[in-house]
């Protein structure tokens, strides 16, 4: 399917949403605009913390025998409220275009084995062992508490975290491998230089392992300890060596992270990029170019998006939140699905108008190299951004086109070449009238 069609293809947004795209925008995309979408969010994580709640509270005998009852019931509709939640979940995930494109059956397999899936599966099947075939509740307790998990779905600051590990693991992987490689250096060490010495405590490898753990990490027990002076060196030494070790993978951790989160500021999904006019009928690999350079911000009430005559850098769409546009062809009213910026297509531009937030705004951003590099693939996006009723925005891009100024100064000099035969015309005319 080619982005370059104009007309709706078969997997682009219809006018009317169905049940199924409803139920996903809620629970799948996190439509928080909306109060219902808030309530049921707000909900879902409130049962979250209650329920960890519960399962520590059970373990206090006078609580457990007063609310024993209570606490039953309320199980129970966890269970219910978990079930339900996952089933629809798993019934509405081919609204995902990565997962409508591999068919229902082997689509939803696929989604059921996401990371955050796996974990809302772990979070209520094991319970379902303690009622068909009486398995041991204070077992099932630790599966329970892998509800306290689900939190990670509702905190785009931990899928960031995670995402960092992902993304890091290559040399988070090497830091490990070098700590290993510490530990196992350090260990054999001590137990050559105190193995004869404490023979008890430090005569075997693993031991002598453990000693080196505990010292890396700075814990230090004491149960075992060093008694000669070189055994006391190595000790030195091994404590300084740790302090090296565990700052490398926590500064990798933390660049990452910062990196992540000053760059996504909310999560671009698939859906937000459908809903916006720019990108519709664009196909799933179109959108995941898109995806791949685009950034997002929040800009705050009355916070300028773009000043006139500021050089075009960016180019923003408008997610949520409205905003004033103001230039020399008057003001123009800014809301969700409206472009803002569309000079950052040419290079070298200035901005024609001021953009003013009149309410808290959700923005995505394309860098205006990335916006050129995407309309060079993607001609449509070029033409759309041009023609885009931006208050006179649009004829100020062509004007400020090379081509289009190329054609003009060819269209000037043909009507200058046309002015000077006809005056050239007009004097042999008079002279031959002489």
């Amino acid at each position: 399917m080619s982005v370059l069609e104009e007309r709706q293809p078969a997997g682009a947004v219809p006018e009317t949403v169905s049940v199924r795209q409803w139920a996903y925008n809620l629970l799948e995309e996190g439509q928080l605009e909306t109060w219902l979408g808030r309530v049921i969010e707000s909900f879902l994580i409130t049962l979250i913390i209650a329920n960890v709640v519960a399962v520590a509270l059970e373990t206090i005998p006078s609580v457990n025998v007063r609310f024993h009852t209570l606490f039953a019931v309320f199980e129970q509709f966890s269970l219910v409220a978990y079930t339900l939640e996952y089933v629809i979940r798993v019934w509405a995930s081919p609204e995902d275009p990565r997962i409508g494109a591999r068919g229902p059956v082997r689509g939803r397999i696929t989604y059921v084995l996401r990371p955050l899936m796996i974990i809302d599966f772990l979070a209520f099947a094991p319970s379902y062992l303690g009622i068909f075939f009486g398995i041991d509740l204070r077992v099932l307790r630790i599966f329970r508490l892998f509800r306290l998990l689900k939190l990670a779905r509702y905190s785009q600051a931990l899928q960031a975290l995670i995402g960092v590990l992902a993304a890091e693991r290559s040399s988070l992987f090497a830091s490990l491998i070098l700590l290993l490689a510490t530990v196992c250096l350090e260990g054999e060490l001590m137990h050559i230089v105190e193995g004869g010495v404490q023979p008890d405590k430090l005569g075997t490898m693993p031991n002598a392992m453990y000693w080196a753990i505990t010292t890396l990490t700075t814990v230090g027990y004491g149960d075992i300890t060093p008694v000669t002076p070189l055994g006391k060196l190595i000790a030195g030494a091994t404590m300084i060596t740790g302090l090296a070790l565990f700052a490398l993978p926590v500064g990798i951790i933390a660049n990452g992270f910062v990196t992540g989160l000053s760059r996504r500021r909310f999560a671009i999904n698939w859906n937000m990029l459908r809903r916006q006019p720019l990108l519709a009928g664009f196909d799933m690999d179109s959108l995941s170019n898109v995806m791949e350079v685009a950034m997002a911000v929040m800009m705050r009430e009355h916070a300028h998006v773009i000043v006139a005559g500021k050089d075009a850098t960016d180019f923003y769409l408008v997610v949520s939140g409205e905003a004033r546009s103001e230039s020399t062809h008057g003001e123009r009213h800014i809301g969700p699905g409206d472009m803002i910026g569309p000079e950052a297509l040419l290079l070298s531009a200035e901005y024609q108008s001021t953009v003013t937030a009149t309410s808290d705004m959700r923005l995505i951003v394309l860098p205006g190299d990335e916006l050129r590099r995407l309309a060079r693939k993607y001609p449509v996006l070029a033409e759309r951004i041009g023609h885009a009723p931006d208050g006179g925005t649009g004829q100020a891009i062509a004007a400020n086109d090379p081509m289009v100024r190329v054609k003009e100064l060819e269209e000037e000099n043909a009507q200058l070449r046309r002015a000077l035969s006809d005056l050239v015309v007009k004097k042999l005319m008079s002279e031959s009238d002489r």
